[in-house]
């Protein structure tokens, strides 16, 4: 039954813009206790104030004849198509097969014939798709089901992510989206529908999981009976067998054959060789029966995996397991696709999230779309990036490469999130969940920067991001939300005084930079430089030290790690610097100062991001400091960055009146204050009091700076991950 496309009375009109893709919602009905009218107006609204066009293709599989009257009344105001299958009680793989077969989407979704999730989420799912994925599994997240059912699911997920190494928290979710072209290729029978991410990430596709709110549960509660776990263990061996030797079924056979034959052949030869050098009986040696047996059966089980082997190879022009990305035919193809394929991928990325909000009729402002605050999905890191690039706020730490190496490194957990209206982005907050025994647990952004916080196009976003970010922080039980804002921002919430950062624009010409320079400084800056070059200067001592481009990660973590000790503070682990240089690339430079023995004797990361060069990172010896390097190492970073089309230079933060603020501003740079914003959530919070200016850390320090390096080292690795 088709029915016209319109408003049903609960949802909202059809957006006037311009729609998205048609989503196919399928709907398997199996029994009478189902709630189709909450589950195709709850998303069938939603998809629309998202901008998509939708249909519902319901499956009768069943006794469940009482919902003809519903589901004509429901056929008035949505596209529904009714696929009754003959005789029932088919299961859900064959009806998910023949929904998807009369769907006239692309984008389809699975879901279950009650609302297991918020409708809002499948907006999510559907992202998740247009982003790039071939198949989206959900995960409910924080179940509202009984434990024991919780306990349950949660054991058979881990099985699976140990056996099968599938990175998939919760398979037994029954919302789900994917391509139709993934079910086209990949076959479900009996109860492997729940497998279907495994299945499809064997067969080549990009599968990723996305976290849902949890609405409801149906079914049975507590435990499920031995016939349920005995069919879930059958499962588990069934599908196991099909990720991992389907293609190579003599590995299956061969590993338990050969197993068989270590373990009883020894025994049999054993018994034999007795019977037959010391003329021992066998009448009363079960031991050998047992033996005999198990080497006979492992010959049989090589032999089954011998004739799969032969099957599998007659067999296999006939066999499609794989999927086929792009076919490109020849060099007029390519030519006619670009030499930068990759770049056109980023710029439609670019221009989707720069693009202007699709016109609005008279009759509906586009102002009266809703916005809509919701976590990044898995795909979208190019229009993340995309956004950030073009927002003036935008910092090198808002970029989706520094939150993958946060979490990689730290395992802190990230709780990104995009405010958007229709399918046009507004605003970003980065955000990631840490947890100190030091701070406490709280809600960073971003951590190990010195800038971060919202990002939004107008104050509304911004407000909407805040309230956003604060109802996230109640539902984790944080005690804080941090904005490192490097502006002033909208509102009126705590600030933190404690830092300055100190920034200037640069020349045109690399020569005018020493210009710039305190009078003092310069001299130790030509003092420092190379020996023709401060030939000229005969009144002070010379040292002839060079400034390279070329430093190296361990050059950079020995003095950084000198430094953090003598200062009485841990240090950072090396695999973190590896990680920035193998995520950024040219984008991360390492400058070092040489002597001209060659001993690198100071050394600064700098980072690149559109116009500004950020200097961030840096150590020297601690007996150089007369030879002018660390102002000299600076005074060349800039001239590199003018040379290289930098047109401004980040110094980075510093703590009021400590000691490095104050080098900044002998060589000449204004301190401006940074607005570090808080959301005080949690009873009694309060502002960080954990840094290095609290009196009360001043002991632990002097203890820190006495200890040998290699402590320090070994322990500030550790420790790092609880100082965000």
């Amino acid at each position: 039954m088709n029915g016209p496309p319109s408003a049903a009375p609960a949802a909202p009109a059809t957006p006037k813009f311009h729609p998205g893709p048609l989503v196919s919602v399928v709907i398997a009905i199996t029994s009478p206790d189902a709630h189709p009218r909450e589950i195709v107006e709850g998303f069938g609204s939603a998809l629309l104030r998202g901008g998509y066009r939708c249909e519902f293709v319901i499956v009768l599989d069943g006794p469940v004849g009482r919902f003809a009257e519903e589901l004509s009344d429901l056929g008035r105001s949505w596209t529904l198509r009714i696929v009754s299958l003959e005789g029932g009680g088919l299961g859900e793989s064959i009806a998910l097969s023949a929904g998807v077969a009369k769907a006239g989407g692309d984008l389809v979704v699975n879901a279950p014939p009650y609302l297991q999730i918020e409708p809002d989420d499948i907006i999510d799912v559907v992202h998740a798709l247009e982003a790039g994925a071939d198949c989206v599994a959900t995960w409910r997240d924080r179940r509202v089901d009984p434990w024991l059912n919780q306990l349950q699911s949660r054991l058979f997920n881990s099985v699976l992510r140990v056996i099968m190494n599938a990175p998939f928290h919760d398979l037994n979710s029954g919302t789900r989206g994917f391509r139709r072209q993934v079910l086209e290729e990949v076959a479900v029978y009996g109860e492997l529908y729940r497998f279907l991410p495994v299945l499809a990430a064997r067969q080549g596709f990009r599968v990723v999981e996305v976290r849902v709110r949890h609405r409801e549960e149906k079914g049975r509660s507590g435990f499920y009976g031995v016939g349920v776990y005995l069919r879930r263990l059958l499962d588990i061996l069934a599908i196991t067998f099909l990720t991992r030797f389907t293609q190579r079924p003599l590995r299956f056979f061969g590993y338990l054959g050969f197993a068989a034959i270590v373990v009883g052949a020894p025994v049999a030869l054993y018994y034999l060789y007795e019977r037959l050098v010391n003329d021992k009986s066998l009448a009363d040696k079960p031991a050998f029966v047992i033996g005999a047996i198990l080497a006979a059966f492992g010959v049989q089980l090589i032999g089954f995996g011998l004739i799969g082997e032969i099957i599998i190879f007659t067999q296999a022009p006939n066999l499609r397991d794989y999927k086929v990305d792009e076919i490109v035919d020849g060099a007029e193809t390519l030519a006619a696709s670009g030499a930068d394929a990759p770049a056109e991928e980023e710029l439609a990325a670019e221009e989707l999230a720069a693009a202007p909000p699709p016109a609005a009729t008279p009759a509906e402002p586009a102002a009266e779309t809703p916005l809509r605050v919701r976590a990044l999905l898995p795909g979208e890191d190019a229009r993340w990036d995309a956004y950030v690039a073009r927002h003036p706020l935008g910092t090198f730490f808002h970029r989706t490469g520094w939150s993958r190496a946060v979490g990689e490194m730290f395992h802190h957990q990230p709780h990104h999130l995009v405010v958007e209206q229709g399918r046009r982005w507004l605003g970003v907050l980065p955000l990631f969940l840490t947890k100190s025994p030091f701070l406490g647990k709280n809600l960073v952004s971003v951590p190990y920067s010195v800038y971060g916080g919202v990002l939004a196009d107008d104050e509304r976003t911004h407000r909407a991001l805040l309230e956003r970010a604060g109802e996230l922080g109640r539902e984790l039980g944080v005690g804080f939300v941090e904005l490192r804002h490097l502006e002033t921002r909208p509102g009126d919430l705590p600030e933190s005084p404690l830092y300055v950062t100190f920034r200037c624009d640069l020349p045109d010409d690399p020569a005018d930079v020493m210009a710039r320079i305190p009078k003092k400084r310069r001299a130790e800056i030509r003092a420092a430089r190379d020996a023709k070059a401060a030939a000229t200067d005969k009144t002070r001592e010379t040292f002839g030290i060079r400034v390279t481009d070329d430093g190296s990660v361990d050059e950079l973590f020995r003095l950084f790690a000198d430094n953090k000790r003598r200062l009485g503070s841990p240090t950072l682990p090396r695999r973190w610097f590896q990680a920035l240089a193998d995520e950024f690339g040219k984008a991360a430079v390492i400058h070092r100062a040489v002597e001209p023995s060659g001993r690198t004797i100071a050394a600064v990361m700098s980072f690149t991001f559109r116009d500004t060069v950020y200097a961030y990172y840096s150590g020297s010896l601690p007996d150089v400091n007369h030879t002018g390097v660390n102002n000299f190492i600076y005074c060349a970073i800039m001239e590199w960055a003018v040379e290289n089309g930098y047109r401004r230079f980040d110094f980075g933060r510093s703590r009021i009146d400590s000691g490095p603020a104050k080098f900044k501003v002998n060589m000449g740079f204004t301190a401006e204050p940074l607005h570090y914003q808080y959301l005080l959530l949690g009873d009694g919070a309060k502002l960080p009091e954990f840094h290095p200016s609290n009196p009360k850390l001043a002991l632990p320090r002097r203890l820190w700076s006495k200890l040998p390096m290699f402590a320090t080292t070994a322990l500030g690795a550790r420790l790092s991950r609880f100082l965000p």
